[in-house]
Formats: structure tokens, C-alpha cells, sequence
């Protein structure tokens, strides 16, 4: 009996060697309630790396939001040109398709070097921005900034495969929760420009002191797996790895959101809509999309950029990537959109630092998500109706935003507050229940740079269409509401010299209008503010149908399963590794 005993225990465990890692872990999550499991320790050196991930972010953050603050004071400085908008745009051009790309070459050989290549370049944008004589330096500011971004934001990816499973969704929590100072970039950007006499450019040196810090901390502290022990098994050289790569996928992944976001970004601004600059882009870039997406399936590919197997998995994957699209139309574009009406309807046009404080609503929303994603989102799983909840809230605030006038201040600023706190955890949400419903955590760079990819261009695609509606219909409402309003003023001016005026609507503007009188300007301020009132309803509007369509997916996708929520870790630090051999 004894040994009939060993024999079926030696053949149980020759079973479990047997099993792949997901069959493994499959079975013994039936036997093991991973809940009575005990906690795994993070080590030291662990958590120092995340602390390098979460500076890296920060960084990250500071570079997206302190050069938009302050664009209109450096064109004021070194223009006007009319480029200056591509200061910021280069930066969302950049990091959307190098997150992907990057994640997905970082996926093949190795984190640490494309993460201080991002730090590096961010650094040198912020140099170059900050000793910049022109509009064009500060492009190519911009243009390193976006490299050095798309990098950088793969550092949730990274931070989820140091920690266990369980911990994961509580690490992108800390990551949030961390966020706190950039946070306030807007309000510090415009204290800069108050108090320093180098004004805008000592963002830039805050940025470039950041960075530089962020890079030392990667340098000394995040050593994840190297080249060689990621391909100890396969033993391939770098070479052979670079042979196998999709380079076509690459380039048509690469040139369709190049074409599509510069097609964007020129309609309704550099050019026409139905011009051939805005045309011929989008219609080649969704031509590479869809030859990108038929390469990608038939191509028989051993490391796709886009691994069709995620994106049939509708639940796990698919599904949230159009969550955090919309997400990213809203976040985006409500940084664009928010400055500009709090400065034409409630903030006085010579308070800077109030103007400041208005701007950075959004970020005040972002902190009260951030206590939420440390406090609420990891611990209370459902992960499924927690994406629900956020998006209904989003889509029904936006209703409300939709119903703000000039005299609704406190509404408007409640609304935006809240709103801003809905629309971040989609996106910690997402990037934990993608990396957990990976059949092969090989993939977790190019899976999350995939979500953040997405989110980078809804935020690109909404600000271009909603940019575009409030312009037009400010255009189309401002002549019949400004002639009704200066009709009992008795003004005996040309009224095409009084309508001219309202595009900059300051009273040194209106005072060269002749036959201006003082009840004529106030009654021309006012129908300015009535018109955008106007035409801000109907973008908001507009982005009740997109919550609509991000509601629909939420509802699609599902939890993550409490067995995936396991002590597995997905690798480990190689400096741990070396004090276990030791």
C-alpha cells in the first residue's frame, strides 16, 4: 500500500510539471482559495523600483501638462507664429505611437534601456525648450517630449509584473495616488510665470530637473530581466530577434497614426476640413489600418506589433479598449476645453493666478479619483461595474455641463471637478483587468501600450471634433447675437468693425472701434459669452453619445476572476535574483 502511495504521488506530480503555467494555475486556484493565501513580501529593492516607475510618471505627467498651460505666454514671447499649438501636439503624436511600439519591442528585449531612453529624451526637450529663441525649437521641444512620453508611460506595465498578482491592482493605485504634485502643474506653471523672472521657461528647467533625477533613480534602482534572461530558454540573439521582428506591421502601425492625428490636428485649424492636407491623411491612415490589420492576421508573424489573439478576446481586451478611448476623448479634450471657457465666462482676464486655479480644476478632480484608486478600486473587486458606475457618472455629468450658462459658476466648477474624478480610474481599471486576462504575460507591454495608445488618440480625435464645434457654431451665433444685443446700446458704428473686435473682446480691442460707448462694449462682452455658451452645449451634447458607446462596451466586458488574483509574480528584479543565488 506504501507504495502504491508514492507510486500515485510521483505520478501527481509528474501530472503537475507536465500542465502549461495557466493549466497549473487553473487547477490549483480550485483547490486553493487564493484569499486564505498568505500575503507574499515586497522586497526593498522592489519597491524602490516602483518608486523610480512612479517618478518616471510623474515626469510624465509634468512634461504633458506644464508646456499647455503656459502656450499662450510663449507664443506671446517668441511669436505669434501661428505653430504654436504643435508644441503640445507633438507630444500626443509621439507618445501614441511609441507606447505601443515601444511596449512591444521592450516586450522582446528588455525594459530598463527604453525607459532611460525616455527619461533622456524628455530631458533634452525640456533643455531645448527651456533655452528656446523661437516657436520652432519649442516644436522640437515638444517632439522629444512625445518620444520621451510614449516611453515613459509604459511604466504601468511595468510596476504590474514586479509585484504579485494580488497586488497589482493596488500598485496602480499608489501609481495614481502618487500624482498628487503634478497634480498641480497648471497652478505652479502659472506661479512660475508670476513670480520668477525667467517666467514660462522655468517650467521647462522644473521638467528638465525632473527628469534628470527620474533617470538617475531608474539607472541605480529598476534592473528588470536583461536581454539574456528573458531568451535564456530560446538562446537568440539579438540579431535573430531583429530579423523576426514585424517590420511592416511596425510601419503601417507607425504611419497610420502619424497621418491619422496630423489629419486631426490640421482640419478646422492649419486648413479646411474637406481640403486635400485633412483629407489625404485619414483616408491613407485607415488604408494602413486595414492593410495593418489583414498583414497582422495572415501574416503567419512570430511577434506581431498587434497580436491578433488579444483583440479576440472581446471581454478581456477589446472591449476596453473603447472604454479608455472614450475615456481618453474626455480627459484630453476636457484640458483644452475647460481653460478656454472658465477664461471666457468667470475668470477676470487680468488674474493670472486665479486664471491658474480654474485651470487646474481638472487636476483637482483627479485627486479625489486618486484617493479612490488607492482606497476603494483595489479592494472591492467587480471590477466590471466599477467601469459601469464611472462611465454612467461621466455621460450624465456631461449633461450637466451641457446646461452650464454665465451665471452658473459653482456648477460648472462642481461638474468638472466630478467629472474629472469619473474619468481616471477607467484607466487603472483597464490596464489591471487587460494584464490579468493575458493568456501570456510576454505580451503585458504591448497589451497595456495598446490601451494607452487608444486613449491617447480619442484624446486627440475629440479635441479635433470638439475644437472644431465650437468654433463653427461660435462663428455661426456670434453676428445675430451680438446685433441683437448692442441694438438698444446706441451704438452708430460700423457693426463689421464691432464684430471684428469680439475676437479678441478686450476693451483696448473695443475702444478702437469708432462710435463705442461704454454700454456697447459691456453689452458686446456679454454676447460673446452668450454665444460660446451656446456653442459648448453642443459639444457637450456631442460627448453624451461617446459615454453612451463606452457604457455599451463596460457592460461587455467582465471582472477579473479571484484566482487570477494569485501570489504568482510575473518576473522578478535581477538584482533579486542575484542576492537568492548568493
Amino acid at each position: 500500500m506504501s507504495t502504491l502511495g508514492e507510486e500515485k504521488s510521483r505520478t501527481e506530480e509528474v501530472e503537475t510539471m507536465e500542465r502549461s503555467p495557466e493549466q497549473t494555475s487553473t487547477s490549483d486556484s480550485s483547490k486553493l482559495d487564493h484569499a486564505t493565501e498568505p500575503r507574499p513580501h515586497v522586497s526593498f529593492k522592489t519597491k524602490m523600483a516602483i518608486l523610480s516607475l512612479i517618478m518616471m510618471y510623474e515626469s510624465y505627467l509634468f512634461t504633458l501638462i506644464m508646456p499647455a498651460a503656459v502656450l499662450a505666454y510663449i507664443n506671446a514671447d517668441l511669436g505669434p507664429d501661428p505653430k504654436y499649438p504643435w508644441i503640445t501636439v507633438t507630444w500626443n503624436l509621439g507618445a501614441a505611437i511609441i507606447v505601443t511600439v515601444g511596449g512591444r519591442l521592450a516586450d522582446i528585449f528588455g525594459r530598463r534601456w527604453f525607459l532611460l531612453t525616455g527619461a533622456i529624451s524628455a530631458a533634452l526637450g525640456a533643455l531645448v525648450g527651456a533655452t528656446g529663441q523661437s516657436i520652432n525649437q519649442m516644436i522640437v521641444a515638444g517632439v522629444l517630449f512625445g518620444f520621451g512620453g510614449g516611453f515613459q508611460e509604459m511604466c504601468f506595465a511595468c510596476a504590474q509584473e514586479l509585484v504579485p498578482n494580488r497586488y497589482r491592482f493596488a500598485t496602480l493605485g499608489v501609481m495614481i495616488f502618487a500624482n498628487h504634485v503634478s497634480s498641480f502643474g497648471p497652478l505652479i506653471a502659472y506661479a512660475f510665470i508670476t513670480y520668477t523672472e525667467i517666467g514660462w521657461r522655468a517650467c521647462y528647467w522644473f521638467c528638465f530637473a525632473f527628469e534628470c533625477a527620474t533617470a538617475v533613480m531608474l539607472w541605480v534602482f529598476y534592473r528588470p530581466p536583461s536581454f539574456e534572461t528573458k531568451h535564456e530558454d530560446d538562446h537568440k540573439t539579438k540579431w535573430q530577434l531583429v530579423k523576426e521582428l514585424d517590420h511592416l506591421g511596425l510601419w503601417l502601425f507607425t504611419a497610420g497614426c502619424l497621418l491619422l492625428l496630423l489629419g486631426l490636428n490640421w482640419g478646422g485649424v492649419s486648413y479646411p476640413w474637406g481640403s486635400a492636407h485633412v483629407v489625404a491623411p485619414i483616408v491613407i491612415a485607415f488604408a494602413c489600418f486595414l492593410a495593418l490589420g489583414l498583414w497582422e492576421v495572415y501574416g503567419n508573424l512570430k511577434y506581431p506589433i498587434l497580436p491578433p489573439k488579444l483583440f479576440k478576446k472581446w471581454r478581456d481586451f477589446t472591449a476596453l479598449l473603447v472604454v479608455c478611448f472614450v475615456a481618453g476623448m474626455l480627459y484630453y479634450s476636457m484640458n483644452v476645453l475647460w481653460p478656454r471657457q472658465s477664461s471666457l465666462l468667470f475668470v477676470p482676464a487680468n488674474d493670472t493666478i486665479i486664471r491658474g486655479v480654474y485651470a487646474n480644476m481638472v487636476s483637482f478632480g483627479t485627486i479625489i479619483a486618486a484617493w479612490y484608486c488607492v482606497t476603494v478600486m483595489p479592494w472591492v473587486g467587480h471590477e466590471r461595474w466599477q467601469l459601469v458606475g464611472f462611465m454612467v457618472a461621466q455621460t450624465a455629468l456631461i449633461g450637466s455641463m451641457a446646461s452650464i450658462g454665465i451665471n452658473d459658476k459653482a456648477q460648472a466648477i462642481a461638474t468638472v471637478i466630478i467629472v474629472a474624478a469619473c474619468n481616471l480610474p477607467p484607466s487603472p481599471l483597464s490596464f489591471g483587468m487587460v494584464s490579468l486576462g493575458l493568456d501570456d504575460q510576454a505580451d503585458i507591454g504591448v497589451a497595456v501600450g495598446l490601451i494607452s495608445t487608444f486613449r491617447l488618440i480619442g484624446g486627440a480625435v475629440a479635441t479635433s471634433i470638439y475644437v472644431s464645434i465650437y468654433t463653427s457654431r461660435y462663428a455661426d451665433r456670434i453676428a445675430p447675437t451680438l446685433q441683437r444685443m448692442v441694438q438698444d446700446t446706441g451704438f452708430t458704428g460700423s457693426f463689421s468693425a464691432l464684430l471684428k473686435a469680439t475676437a479678441t473682446n478686450t476693451a483696448a480691442g473695443y475702444a478702437k472701434v469708432p462710435g463705442i460707448n461704454p454700454e456697447t462694449i459691456q453689452a458686446s462682452q456679454l454676447a460673446v459669452k452668450v454665444a460660446y455658451v451656446g456653442a459648448f452645449k453642443i459639444v457637450y451634447l456631442v460627448a453624451i453619445a461617446f459615454g453612451v458607446c463606452a457604457i455599451a462596451s463596460a457592460l461587455s466586458s467582465r471582472s477579473v476572476s479571484k484566482s487570477k488574483k494569485s501570489n504568482e509574480q510575473a518576473v522578478r528584479l535581477e538584482t533579486e535574483k542575484a542576492t537568492e543565488g548568493a
